[in-house]
């Protein structure tokens, strides 16, 4: 069997048009969202300046990483259940490489918070819509949330 995850399709309401509107209108509020944390104190992301694009391109390169390559090839070796679990621990783990950025309570709860909630969610997605860019969405509105929620515009889980 064989995974084409990359592909844009119409998925419910979502037409391919419709996607690409909405990843660029989340980049945008993400581009917003910095750029008021940096007026705010000068930087972004606890003092490590990033820019924007940084931010843009996390839910994409991150979801064409796990869901299209990582969860595509683990589907074509095991079950559905195991990709899954496998793809999502390894999306959490990917996570550590913020260590130079969070305390140690903050990674840890990155990182449970990506292999238990983001990853099964996002890969879910991936295959019952058969494409990659609707968890892309998923992704940046969950990434936006997050940094809402905490307060912090430059400070975001995923």
């Amino acid at each position: 069997m064989s995974y084409g995850f990359f592909a844009l399709r119409h998925v419910g309401f979502l037409s391919p048009g419709l996607q690409i509107f909405l990843i660029s209108l989340l980049f945008a509020i993400t581009v917003l969202f910095q750029h008021a944390e940096y007026k705010k104190t000068g930087k972004t992301l606890r003092g490590r300046f990033q820019s924007p694009t940084f931010f843009f391109f996390c839910p994409i390169y991150e979801e064409v990483i796990f869901r299209g390559f990582i969860l595509s090839a683990l589907l074509m070796l095991y079950s559905i259940p195991v990709a899954i679990v496998v793809s999502s621990l390894m999306f959490g783990l990917w996570h550590l490489k913020n260590i130079i950025v969070y305390s140690k309570r903050e990674l840890i709860l990155q990182i449970l918070s990506n292999t238990i909630l983001l990853g099964p969610i996002t890969a879910i997605i991936t295959i019952i819509t058969g494409t990659i860019w609707i968890a892309v969405i998923v992704h940046y509105f969950i990434n936006l949330f997050a940094s809402a929620a905490l307060g912090k515009a430059g400070k975001v889980l995923t």
